[in-house]
């Protein structure tokens, strides 16, 4: 089977987030991400990024709110397993944004979504137990739709093994330490780079 390319999503928590703010066109030179996903951000920085990635044509996403997201002039919203109503979100976002909504482990979730208009479905990776099962899912999603999929390891690192067998679209990387650390690992993962 072809090596399917594979981008990166990088999950900005609010620790992090200052720092991108101030050095976004300086990161995104390391490695360009697809999107960022910012989760709970203030305002100030969230407005501060927004403006940044509109320069380098890089997307801005709100994690779990599609009201703010809209006020603040992000790219689109990243919806949680509970909060996954993608109709509402692209009412309020519009056309052109992009919505991203958590599955879990679920097959049932992520057709819902993919059928009411999301643009990527997220499964949840996160537990290194179920990597296989993971795998497994992700492989049955890239089979039948071509609503791309993101693997969502959070704070975990994958396995290329894991990766190579659920051929996914993305890969979602929480950064934890510093501002970074997620285009790092790509780059030395061998993602591919948006630019």
């Amino acid at each position: 089977m072809e090596v399917k390319p594979c981008g990166l999503i990088s999950v900005i928590p609010p620790a992090l987030q200052d720092e991108w703010a101030a050095n976004l066109t300086g990161l995104a030179s390391i490695f360009r991400p697809a999107a960022l996903i910012l989760k709970n951000p203030a305002p100030a920085v969230l407005a501060k990024t927004i403006a940044g990635a509109k320069l380098l044509d890089l997307a801005v996403l709100l994690a779990g709110d599609a009201k703010e997201a809209a006020a603040a002039g992000a790219g689109g919203v990243y919806l949680g397993l509970v909060d996954a109503d993608v109709g509402r979100a692209r009412t309020v976002l519009g056309s052109d944004a992009i919505i991203g909504t958590a599955c879990g482990l679920s097959r049932h979730a992520a057709m819902e979504s993919a059928e009411a208009g999301a643009d990527f479905i997220g499964f949840d990776a996160s537990n290194l137990d179920l990597w296989e099962d993971v795998a497994e899912l992700s492989l049955w999603w890239d089979e039948i739709t071509g609503v791309p999929a993101a693997l969502d390891f959070g704070a975990a690192r994958p396995d290329k093994s894991v990766i190579a067998k659920a051929r996914p679209d993305f890969l979602m990387i929480q950064e934890t330490n510093k501002a970074g650390e997620s285009l790092t690992f790509a780059t030395e993962f061998g993602l591919q780079s948006q630019t």
